[in-house]
């Protein structure tokens, strides 16, 4: 089953992709597609044009294709050209299953492609608006929640008493995260998610703060990408609360892997020219998550700007 998508566009200076910021670049162009969506919502990917730099393109210039396979038959269907530089592909999943998402440019493929979409009938769905936002805040709260109250639960042999303190510090602090974001949504946050941690060795020190780092720095990442997403300026304080807190934790994380050095603010996570720690969409963020996390989400209902 097979679903084709095609756009064409102009470039930023001509008809061939070519632009002011540089030849558009397939493998270094990228796409944003979401990692599951509920049944009968519809599959939004965005394209993003990019030179070999990686700098993005600011205007159209690309013939853009999407192939599906997989659970849900459609098309062809026309990708629409936002003249700036990237496209928008829709398609419905009417079916549950997976479908695989093959995004070329120009006929060649783009970074990360293909891609591969879960569809499910019982797909969490994060909602909109600010709701959305906090429910994705909370999504990864639960997630953070889980994985340190099993790292405390049967902590690894030779944890030093500092180890034991910050893990158990890091525990109370991300279960209070996830039960307050409980409470302010209500009855409409979202239910518990099913996480997954067998790539995690819970007997291994590296192991278990190299995921502690991998989620720290994910979640300060993540809730920097969520804050302009938020209306409300009483959430968008209440997130800064919480995402300083993160970033504590990535730090602590951090300092315990490589005691006495720079990482716990390191050029991977800080900027060096800004001093700005790195931003992460919902998408990216969600699709980092994936393997820790079975249950389906559909992220398709938030903002995007």
């Amino acid at each position: 089953m097979t679903l084709a998508v095609v756009a064409t566009a102009c470039g930023d200076d001509d008809d061939n992709g070519t632009g002011p910021v540089g030849e558009v670049s397939p493998p270094d162009s990228t796409a944003t597609v979401p990692t599951a969506v509920a049944v009968g919502e519809n599959v939004n990917i965005s394209v993003q044009a990019r030179d070999a730099d990686g700098r993005p393109l600011t205007s159209g210039g690309a013939a853009v294709a999407a192939t599906v396979e997989g659970a849900n038959p459609a098309g062809p269907i026309a990708a629409t050209d936002n003249g700036n530089g990237t496209y928008a592909i829709t398609y419905a999943a009417a079916n549950a299953g997976t479908d695989t998402v093959a995004v070329t440019l120009n006929g060649t493929a783009i970074s990360g492609s293909p891609f591969t979409v879960t569809i499910s009938e019982d797909a969490v769905n994060l909602g909109t608006g600010d709701a959305g936002v906090l429910n994705y805040a909370l999504a990864l709260e639960q997630l953070e929640a889980a994985f340190y109250t099993q790292v405390v639960a049967s902590l690894y042999a030779g944890a030093t008493a500092e180890e034991t303190q910050i893990l158990t510090d890091l525990r109370d602090h991300e279960v209070i995260h996830r039960d307050f974001l409980k409470a302010a949504l209500g009855d409409g946050a979202i239910p518990d998610l099913t996480v997954d941690f067998t790539s995690v060795d819970f007997t291994s020190r590296e192991s278990v703060l190299g995921a502690a780092k991998t989620f720290e720095d994910l979640g300060v990442s993540a809730y920097n990408g969520a804050g302009q997403l938020l209306e409300s300026a009483d959430f968008l304080l209440l997130a800064g609360k919480i995402v300083s807190v993160e970033a504590r934790h990535a730090s602590a994380i951090r300092d315990l892997l490589n005691p006495l050095s720079a990482d716990f603010a390191g050029d991977d996570v800080v900027d060096p020219d800004t001093g700005l720690d790195t931003v992460n969409s919902p998408a990216d963020v969600l699709t980092a998550a994936d393997p820790f996390v079975t249950t389906p989400i559909d992220a398709s209902g938030l903002p995007t700007a």
